[in-house]
This record gives C-alpha cells, sequence and structure tokens, in this order.
C-alpha cells in the first residue's frame, strides 16, 4: 500500500464523516468555530523508546498519543472538537499495524466526542517511530483557563492519583507487571479529567495537567503567577499500586512527585470548598487539597511529614 492507499482505508474513518475535512483529499481542513467560541490548540510528540516503549502495542501507542492532548486541552477547559495527526514511520507499517492503531483512535473519537481533520504520513531514516498530534478544543470566549491566574491563598487542588505511570513503567522494565496492573494500564493508557472541564471553567484561577510531574507542573504555574507555593505530601493520594510499591521500597516519594504522565489536573482554586465538593461528586471523580499558593513570591517548599520524609532532589521531567 502507498501513502494514499493508507490513508484511504485507515485515516479517512477516523474523520467521523466531517465535512469539513472532504476525506482528506485537500491540503486542509476547514475548521467552523461557533459564534461566542475561541480555539484551543495543543501539540505533544510521541517518540518511541522516549514516550512509549518501542514494543508497544500499536492500540496503546494510538490511545496514549490522543488523549495526552485532550488532557492539555481539559486543563484549560476546553471541549474537544478535532486533531491533526502526524506519523513518522522508521520502516513500512503492517496492514495489522495500522488496523490496531486507527481502530484505538476511532473508539476513543467516539468515546470523546472529537475527530481527525487531517495530519501527515511520512518515513524517517533511521530513526525511531514518531506520533505527533495537534489537539483542538472550544471554550467560551475569554473563559480559558491559564497557568498564571492564580491568586495567594488559592487551594492547590488535584484530581486523583499520582505515581501510578512511574510505578507503571517501573514494573514493566523489572517484569513485574503482573505485581501492580493498575499502575501499568495507567501508563499505557491514561485517562484525560475531560469530565472536570466543567469545574475548571467555573472554579480554577489557573490550571495544568501532570505531565511532567506534580512539583515541576505546580512550580510552573506559581511561576507563571509570580506567587510562592506549599505542597503537603501527606495531602496527596496514592492507589493500592503504589502504597504497595512503596512498602516494598521498589518506588520512592521522590519518583511519586516528580516523575510525569499522570495526567491528573492541578487547579488554583479560591476556597469554595463545598460548591467545589458537590460539583466533583456529580462527576464521580475525586479531588484532594494538596497545598496552598503563597504571597511570598516564587518561594516553593515540599512540607517534610513524620510520614513522609522526601529528600527532593529534582522537581520533573526534562526533556535534554
Amino acid at each position: 500500500m502507498n501513502e494514499f492507499d493508507i490513508i484511504e482505508k485507515y485515516f479517512v474513518p477516523l474523520t467521523r464523516g466531517n465535512a469539513g475535512t472532504a476525506g482528506l483529499k485537500d491540503d486542509g481542513a476547514v475548521v467552523d468555530i461557533p459564534d461566542g467560541h475561541e480555539l484551543v490548540v495543543t501539540s505533544d510528540t510521541l517518540n518511541a523508546d522516549t514516550h512509549f516503549l518501542s514494543n508497544e502495542a500499536p492500540e496503546n501507542i494510538a490511545r496514549k498519543a490522543l488523549r495526552v492532548n485532550l488532557s492539555d486541552l481539559a486543563s484549560m477547559g476546553a471541549r474537544p472538537l478535532c486533531y491533526q495527526l502526524n506519523l513518522a514511520f522508521p520502516e513500512k507499517p503492517s496492514e495489522d499495524w495500522l488496523a490496531a492503531f486507527s481502530n484505538a483512535l476511532q473508539e476513543d473519537n467516539e468515546q470523546y466526542g472529537i475527530y481527525c481533520s487531517g495530519g501527515d504520513t511520512t518515513g524517517i531514516k533511521g530513526g525511531y517511530l514518531s506520533v505527533s498530534i495537534t489537539a483542538m478544543g472550544l471554550v467560551p470566549k475569554g473563559k480559558a483557563v491559564r497557568r498564571h491566574g492564580a491568586k495567594a491563598g488559592d487551594l492547590l487542588v488535584m484530581t486523583g492519583e499520582i505515581g501510578d505511570a512511574a510505578l507503571g513503567l517501573k514494573a514493566i522494565r523489572a517484569g513485574r507487571e503482573h505485581d501492580f496492573p493498575y499502575a501499568v494500564s495507567r501508563y499505557r493508557v491514561p485517562q484525560p479529567r475531560l469530565s472536570a472541564i466543567g469545574a475548571v471553567q467555573k472554579y480554577a484561577n489557573a490550571a495544568a495537567d501532570v505531565s511532567d510531574g506534580l512539583l515541576a507542573d505546580v512550580k510552573n504555574i506559581a511561576k507563571s503567577s509570580s506567587l510562592g507555593v506549599e505542597i503537603d505530601p501527606s495531602k496527596v493520594n496514592i492507589s493500592k499500586d503504589v502504597q504497595k510499591a512503596l512498602v516494598e521500597n521498589f518506588i520512592t516519594w521522590q519518583e511519586i512527585l516528580s516523575s510525569g504522565d499522570d495526567y491528573e489536573l492541578i487547579m488554583a482554586v479560591s476556597d469554595c470548598a463545598n460548591c467545589f465538593d458537590e460539583l466533583f461528586y456529580n462527576i464521580n471523580l475525586n479531588q484532594y487539597v494538596v497545598g496552598r499558593f503563597l504571597e511570598n513570591n516564587l518561594t516553593f517548599s515540599v512540607l517534610d511529614t513524620v510520614t513522609h520524609r522526601i529528600d527532593i532532589k529534582g522537581v520533573g521531567w526534562s526533556h535534554f
């Protein structure tokens, strides 16, 4: 199959029949923006043996590539609209690989109400598989949530649990996948918190997703907002897999707090606990207050408690 055959068979169905894509036959798509809305655009590139293992199942690669972008949209209060898909192959992919990859994307398209508006398929000499997605979402005009809006005294609120992605990767590399199945699944297939978009729009003064590590992403909000921040690790929620790994000394608190790929949301929220708790209860998603933003400019502190002895050596993932 040549490039055009691949596009016709595997990627045109991902458009979900959207007229603006013209069946991927044009040089670009025409995307309609409803009145009263703005377009939020985000991109992520995933490379083999850096962001996923080179022998990873194609369906897991597809879901992770799309969902990390959906997580970015959720952190800004934007509802998914469409995405551009770019693939660079080190060698010609098999039809089985393409079918598994595109079928997984199709399932996520249906689940998250998004469609593929175009992209590019190419080869890369002597390299690794690279998957790049640019996702677009809609937010009511003036309602996009940015990193720089936190206020002194805001609560630092986090959805869900962290540490599973770091543990999942360690478990795979150590041949212990069966010991930590929940963590492994969280590493391979992120769960973007799109159900929290309403809460982000309504209550968050600033927000981000935990992609580079809790400490790094919280520090980025504080720095963007010219504030200090204090984190209490005893308030951070962790799964049963991570608890077990801590007891076995298979993972450390340093790794839990500074490793990326968890894709939970962190938000700076004014102290309105009752209304915030009620909204999260209604969408069946746990949220936890894990710290507070401070007036003292750019002071970054992690509380050291009796039950959580932490020696912080680094705050998060770095690409270089």
